[in-house]
């Protein structure tokens, strides 16, 4: 009898763990859909590179209101890129690479190659 319960409970946990992760992409319990849903932007472009990693550098401190900006235009009327412009923009000049702030410790500076992928994105608007 106790070897029916133990295969029951085993079936029970098994038939939940599948249940609770089937039908969505993200985890509604932390409002993390921005991070994993389609953000709108055609992957592969120059401003949904940048997007990614931005995504993945500085969006936990600065999701709001830069996860919302999806389009090139969003960007620039935010002050924050200067359309052609990489070292002027407001963008470039808080990294720490260049000698401002962000990211803060203890989250790594941004690579070369993610530097140069903003960099061609700013410089191609």
């Amino acid at each position: 009898m106790r070897l029916i319960s133990t295969i029951h409970f085993y079936l029970l946990m098994l038939t939940m763990l599948v249940l609770i992760s089937c039908g969505q992409e993200y985890n509604s319990n932390y409002n993390d859909r921005g991070t994993y849903a389609d953000i709108g932007i055609p992957p592969g472009s120059p401003l949904y590179n940048s997007y990614v990693i931005l995504q993945n550098k500085c969006f936990s401190c600065h999701a709001s209101p830069y996860q919302d900006f999806t389009t090139n235009a969003a960007w620039i009327t935010s002050g924050r890129v200067i359309a052609g412009n990489f070292n002027t923009s407001p963008i470039k000049l808080r990294l720490k690479n260049f000698g401002g702030d962000m990211p803060p410790a203890p989250y790594a500076e941004l690579t070369a190659a993610e530097i140069e992928t903003l960099k061609n994105w700013i410089n191609g608007l």
